[in-house]
């Protein structure tokens, strides 16, 4: 794979690390490396020898995000429900709400759009003090992605989650922390070790046919032991109805150009 390492842990082989590998773009999030997490989480929850997975990015970044050097239409959905074009984060962060197999964060560095979004469908999230984080949808002028607008709220909290999406601005670590979304924090260089430990902690002392049906009964509870999967998958499909009507709005080109020029965005009034 192009934008992932995959590895085991030499201490211990049934904890898998997977690490986002384009260090050279801050890990930006692109087609390519949807393909390959999607397929990645697939094969490693296939294998019973897989016991957790760690996953954290290579070099001073954990995913700066969408990579938007061309536009967000290089990272528009290409597959359809409907009519509708799904967004390519909801197909990742919906392969990772499936993903019976405990995921791990090692949050290294920054964590924006994407980058945060697909934090939320994971178990644990251990991330560096150092760390930045933002859901800056509204500042590029494009809706939820990720299903977020699902998960967010029922991890954070609806006023919480309400005031990230409403500003859209950095948040430090220790604010997630406070909101119960990080669980720890580290200096940079212990965040990976440190999670490592953890795995390794569940993988050697807890029965994986244990952790896997506790797991199932939380995401049944998470959901009201309502219809499996419906209602992640129904925000999933109205975000990419608003996001595949942005991706090609004026909102969206002045947000993306006032980013890149380092200026405030003008955005003109409320339209359909």
């Amino acid at each position: 794979m192009e934008t992932l390492n995959i590895s085991r842990d030499v201490e211990n082989s049934s904890v898998a690390i997977l690490t986002l590998n384009r260090p050279e773009a801050m890990n930006s999030f692109n087609i390519q490396m949807c393909e390959e997490l999607i397929e990645a989480y697939k094969t490693l929850d296939a294998d019973r020898s897989v016991r957790i997975i760690v996953v954290t990015g290579a070099g001073r970044a954990f995913c700066a995000g969408a990579d938007i050097s061309q536009g967000f239409a290089t990272v528009a959905g290409a597959n359809y429900h409907e009519g509708v074009a799904r967004d390519r984060g909801g197909e990742l962060v919906l392969s990772m709400y499936d993903c019976e197999t405990p995921i791990i964060g090692a949050i290294n560095g920054a964590a924006v759009g994407i980058g945060a979004t697909m934090l939320l469908p994971m178990d644990l999230r251990i991330a560096s003090v150092t760390s930045k984080f933002a859901f800056p949808f509204a500042r590029r002028g494009i809706a939820f992605d990720g299903a977020s607008s699902w998960f967010l709220p029922r991890l954070v909290g609806f006023a919480k989650a309400q005031e990230w999406i409403l500003k859209g601005s950095i948040l430090k670590a220790d604010e997630l922390v406070s909101a119960g979304l990080i669980s720890e924090l580290k200096a940079p260089e212990e965040v990976l070790p440190h999670a490592l430990n953890v795995a390794r902690d569940i993988a050697q002392n807890c029965s994986p046919t244990s952790t896997i049906n506790n797991k199932r009964l939380l995401r049944h509870s998470m959901q009201g032991f309502g219809a499996m999967d419906e209602a992640p998958f129904k925000a999933h499909i109205e975000e990419s109805v608003l996001l595949e009507k942005a991706f090609v709005s004026e909102d969206c080109r002045e947000g993306v150009t006032a980013f890149f020029e380092k200026r405030s965005p003008e955005f003109k009034d409320y339209s359909e």
